[in-house]
């Protein structure tokens, strides 16, 4: 499987709504909120073009055609903290079929590549709810190891809590692995 990330563009507003609102992927999020395509706009304007976010389209390589390409997910990485050097990388799942585990891991690599290479962090972080350990195995498998479990951090869709796991990934960890 070929992916490659694109940085998203705010024309890209009708895919994240579609993807962001389905109860499949908002099951996964913290903040399960709809958006709307003004809401996004204005994420759009305050946190991607102002580089808090860096946020990607996971385009799907048509490996038969070779040019042809088209979007499966977005990824992206959250609260730069320059000072620091540490960020947040977060996946949206999606409905779509070719976003399984291997494109999901391929993107992983990809966005850790650009946080530790291009954007210097010395720490990437992400949080996977503890009812998704398929989740938490893919971040595993991707390097991360668990710093904390977080107890009933967060309301779920049925209304009773959910723990989470966050876990984290060090530069020097990500370039052993490379080595």
């Amino acid at each position: 499987m070929k992916i490659y990330l694109r940085p998203i563009h705010l024309d890209d507003g009708n895919l994240i709504v579609k993807w962001r609102n389905s109860p499949s992927v908002s099951k996964h999020c913290f903040n399960r909120t709809p958006i709307s395509l003004e809401s996004n706009q204005q994420f759009y304007e305050q946190y991607v073009k102002t580089q808090i976010y860096y946020q990607y389209i996971v385009e799907r390589i048509d490996e038969a055609f070779g040019m042809i390409s088209y979007p499966i997910a977005t990824v992206y990485l959250k609260d730069i903290d320059r000072i620091n050097r540490r960020c947040e990388l977060c996946i949206f799942t999606s409905d779509d079929e070719e976003w399984n585990s291997d494109s999901q891991s391929i993107a992983i690599q990809m966005l850790l590549e650009k946080a530790f290479r291009e954007l210097h962090m010395h720490k990437v972080y992400t949080y996977v709810f503890s009812v998704f350990e398929d989740e938490k195995d893919l971040m595993l498998k991707a390097g991360f190891h668990q710093e904390a479990e977080l107890k009933a951090e967060a309301l779920s869709p049925s209304g009773d809590y959910w723990d989470a796991y966050r876990m984290a990934i060090f530069a020097s960890d990500y370039s052993a692995g490379r080595d």
